[in-house]
């Protein structure tokens, strides 16, 4: 019998050669093969799934249980123990030549991109492939080379007729269709990568083998599946591409494609299915499978739903125009990839709206006067894209004077518009997304950017006043329950008993009350309790008007500012009401207002919103986020807040004033003696000491008083730390400190020469570039809740990107959204004469 390597994991006792002495039926039946189901050696052995115990936390305030699961890995691990196992022999050589593993599939992607430059550099571009196959002066391998290197880059570049010419002319002897190049990676895959669909199918029918694998262990299908490329993926798939390959991470071409998607739909219309259909038999459990995905579908759709509802409730509209029942319909998916790029810089045929001059009014007042908000994403842009298109047209093909009289009509109709339903937060979020698209559009456009200046700057202003329009909604509505919300919602228990000084209780019996048991006391609220105003139902109003914002597509550089300027607007609310009534001020109602701001800055936290705005050339975002003004504005009323409950209880100590007061550096001296002065202590509580209040008024005099008297503190603290002077050391006995009384020119509020400490210029700056940016003045008491933040509008780059592929350009899907195109039934319209 031929000897055979051993298994891996097995002994290699020298006594297994035995099998020759043993009888045929014994023979046979040791050759028997064990059940696909049974490990066969040490590396073969499957991971048992284990379940981790749930910890139950009761949520009082949502009347509901929250289960916690300690986080498992999402699939079994798979090693081996065995000493002979050489499957990662070259994972140090692989980390050594490339500095790092490549597991995402952005960095890939970036891989790809230098590997695709690298094919640009080579030599000898303007001359034909037959003429190279034909030059005699060049040796094979030269020519193999070099056309090796043009077949890389025409299927990288999307150049099918080179790739034809390639493999099926003269030079198709000196290419070869499944030959990597120095990266590891075939043509068809870059095909693949770069959504090159009529170069795949000319590799494929040349002969390529469509499994091949980069040195990633990436397939061409993968590539196509993680950059969204769906019919190449069904073209792959249809010639006998593996979805089983495994990269080197262990991921398959599915593993790409969530279930649910948009490509995973597109592919199980086609007759490919994954997820839990796929699954079906597999001996493993992933933990997160197809049933689990639909589930969490259902319930982002239920959530959306009620978001909905609830907006609908807030702002006061219908829910027919936030689309609730609204059917998307389906996208023609060989429309879409063979649409023709829009030209901005010339206008086609097929690229404008042609109409005669006595149909402009009919055609305005059906886009604008006539116009309800749309959601679905071919109608929604619909006013925009008509007006735009229409646009080309004059100008391109018409007269100056046709153009002039379509953007004069179409910006008096739309100021009508808006005017008229100023309090319809649905209708100006549609208005400030297609004016802000509209003028994008003139921007992008070569011939329209300079014959329509003037418009430009009309669609600029009227931004200005939609912003302004849907801001005073917002406050409209948030103004009705401010003061309930906010300022009157108690949820400590106890703070009706606690009694102030110089106030009577004449007409309040006093009743003794029993102490409610723990169980009533913690017990979730009862439905009346949750009916009751609460910061609940200043979060919700966000909630509706960033909702309404993103679901009709208003640039994120504007919503964030929307949401900005609220925040400021309930700061200096609160600030001001806080400010002008004495029962607000006190430090039991301080507390309990305190915890009603948190709510805010926690719906801050949670809806967080970062703007594409990109500044200088760069690709990351620099814009303030929500989380960040909310932070900036709720800052004054924060502090405000922590000087009502830490004010009295400082004392004599001099340093615990000055410590806390460079704390509060959003208040003003005159902001702390008017909480001071008009402040309601409890029966028992001291107030501020007459040391401490003349110092706030030699503040409110002298602004770097506190930074002068700060440093005092520090040089006192430095002196004492290095010990006695070398006078008392000689003496050998201690002595008493003598403090240095400063002159009165140093703390006098004129400010003339003085020999004491002198304030840095830096802190100068500070207090004066602090003075500056508080709303109202430093002498001002209140806050001006009317001011508006400055607005800026998105510049070119901000739309470019948004309204574009992005960075990249690996956005594609995003980028037809935004092209200019009239849908059929809007042209249907016309000609019905609706």
């Amino acid at each position: 019998m031929d000897t055979t390597e051993p298994r891996r994991g097995a002994s290699e006792d020298p006594d297994a050669s035995d099998h020759s002495n043993h009888s045929p039926v014994e023979f046979h039946e040791a050759k028997q093969e064990l059940p696909d189901d049974l490990p066969k050696s040490l590396d073969d052995r499957r991971s048992v799934p284990v379940f981790q115990p749930e910890t139950e936390m009761y949520d009082a305030w949502q009347g509901q249980s929250q289960f916690l699961t300690a986080p498992v890995a999402a699939k079994p691990l798979s090693f081996s123990l065995a000493l002979d196992d050489h499957s990662h022999d070259n994972e140090h050589e692989m980390r050594a030549h490339y500095g790092r593993d490549i597991e995402d599939s952005d960095a890939r992607l970036m891989e790809m991109l230098a590997a695709q430059a690298a094919h640009r550099e080579v030599d000898s571009l303007t001359a034909d492939e037959d003429t190279i196959a034909a030059d005699e002066k060049l040796t094979d391998d030269e020519k193999r080379d070099i056309l090796q290197k043009r077949l890389n880059m025409a299927a990288s570049n999307g150049d099918v007729e080179r790739v034809q010419k390639l493999v099926q002319g003269q030079a198709r002897t000196f290419v070869d269709v499944n030959m990597a190049d120095d990266e590891g990676i075939v043509p068809l895959i870059y095909a693949s990568c770069f959504g090159h669909l009529d170069v795949v199918c000319a590799l494929i029918d040349a002969g390529a083998v469509v499994d091949r694998q980069d040195r990633n262990r990436w397939s061409a299908l993968m590539w196509a599946m993680t950059n969204r490329h769906k019919v190449i993926a069904k073209t792959l798939l249809d010639h006998g591409a593996s979805p089983d390959i495994k990269s080197s991470s262990g991921g398959t071409a599915f593993d790409f494609a969530q279930p649910g998607s948009e490509i995973s739909e597109y592919l199980h219309e086609n007759g490919y299915s994954f997820g839990a259909a796929a699954i079906a038999n597999d001996f493993y459990d992933a933990g997160l499978a197809h049933g689990r995905f639909e589930q969490e579908l259902a319930e982002s759709e239920q959530k959306r739903r009620m978001m909905m509802e609830e907006s609908a409730y807030n702002l006061e509209v219908d829910l027919s125009s936030l689309g609730l029942n609204e059917k998307f319909e389906p996208s023609d998916e060989d429309l879409e990839e063979d649409q023709q790029e829009f030209a901005w810089d010339k206008c086609l045929n097929d690229q404008m709206f042609v109409f005669q001059d006595h149909e402009l009014e009919r055609i305005l007042d059906m886009i604008i006067t006539d116009m309800t908000p749309q959601r679905s994403p071919s109608q929604k842009p619909v006013p925009a894209n008509l007006i735009f298109l229409s646009a080309r047209y004059a100008h391109y093909h018409a007269s100056p004077e046709l153009l002039h009289a379509l953007f004069a009509s179409a910006m008096e109709k739309i100021n009508l518009v808006v005017a008229h339903y100023q309090w319809d937060m649905t209708m100006q979020a549609f208005w400030l997304s297609n004016v802000t698209l509209l003028l994008h559009y003139l921007k992008k456009d070569g011939g329209l950017v300079e014959s329509t200046v003037q418009f430009q700057l009309q669609l600029a202003e009227l931004i200005n006043d939609i912003f302004v329009f849907i801001i005073r909604d917002a406050e409209r509505r948030m103004n009705k329950v401010l003061d309930a919300a906010m300022l009157d919602h108690e949820t400590i228990p106890g703070l009706e008993d606690i009694a102030f000084q110089n106030e009577w209780k004449l007409f309040r019996k006093n009743k003794s009350k029993i102490a409610e048991s723990d169980e009533k006391r913690f017990r979730p609220p009862s439905p009346r309790r949750r009916a009751q105003v609460s910061p609940r139902n200043i979060t919700s109003l966000l909630s509706s008007t960033l909702f309404v914002l993103e679901l009709y597509d208003v640039h994120s550089v504007i919503a964030t500012q929307i949401i900005s300027q609220l925040f400021y607007w309930l700061s200096a609310e609160i600030f001001n009401r806080i400010m002008s009534t004495k029962r607000y001020l006190a430090r039991t109602k301080a507390m309990q207002i305190r915890m009603n701001v948190s709510a805010l800055e926690d719906w801050a936290r949670t809806n967080n919103r970062v703007p594409e705005h990109y500044e200088n050339g760069s690709t990351n975002t620099t814009g303030e986020s929500t989380m960040d003004a909310a932070r900036r504005h709720l800052a004054p009323v924060i502090q405000l807040l922590q000087w009502l409950q830490c004010f009295s209880s400082l004392g004599d100590d001099h340093e615990s004033l000055v410590t806390t007061l460079l704390q509060l550096q959003q208040l003003t001296p005159t902001q702390l003696l008017h909480a001071v002065k008009s402040y309601r202590p409890e029966v028992g509580e001291k107030g501020l000491t007459k040391q401490a209040m003349k110092f706030l008024l030699g503040m409110q005099q002298d602004p770097e008083m506190l930074f002068r008297r700060q440093q005092e503190i520090q040089e006192e603290k430095s002196k004492a730390a290095a010990g006695p002077g070398p006078e008392a050391a000689a003496d050998g006995r201690p002595k008493t400190p003598v403090k240095e009384q400063p002159s009165e020119a140093a703390t006098s509020p004129d400010g003339g020469l003085s020999p004491g400490p002198a304030v840095p210029s830096r802190l100068t700056s500070m207090i004066a570039s602090r003075n500056d940016e508080r709303p109202g003045g430093s002498k001002s008491v209140f806050l001006d809740p009317t001011l508006f933040l400055p607005f800026s509008l998105p510049t070119s780059t901000d739309m470019l990107i948004s309204y574009g592929a992005g960075f990249g350009g690996t956005n594609r899907e995003r980028a037809r959204k935004y092209i200019p195109t009239v849908p059929p039934e809007v042209l249907s319209r016309f000609d019905r004469g609706d």
